[in-house]
């Protein structure tokens, strides 16, 4: 359940606090050389991604492409959780994390609710 920014952590104004939902964007940027890389942990992955959808943590996620279709590599995800140390907790579970192909990135998001 998204977390609504007057009553978390992150210092808003309250009329905008009061209007959003807090959540957590995770891109997870590849650090090792070509998208093949992930192979080995992509079925891990995707249990995990499941897992955590299923649990209602993950809002929303998915690779990144080129222009011409290529995966880069990289992915994103929108993480529920109630503050920035769960998304780090989270994440760290994350099997490309784990084997370390991937590295993530946190940032708040504030979901508009108008």
């Amino acid at each position: 359940m998204p977390i609504n920014a007057a009553s978390h952590s992150i210092n808003l104004p309250d009329e905008i606090a009061e209007k959003h939902d807090v959540q957590f964007l995770v891109h997870s940027r590849l650090v090792v050389p070509g998208a093949e890389q992930l192979d080995p942990y992509l079925k891990d992955h995707l249990r995990f991604m499941k897992s955590q959808s299923e649990k209602k943590v993950v809002s929303f996620a998915g690779p990144f492409f080129t222009r011409d279709g290529k995966n880069t590599g990289d992915g994103m995800y929108v993480l529920r959780v109630d503050n920035i140390e769960e998304a780090r907790r989270v994440t760290e579970e994350d099997p490309l994390h784990k084997a370390g192909v991937r590295v993530p990135n946190i940032t708040p998001w504030l979901q508009v609710l108008d």
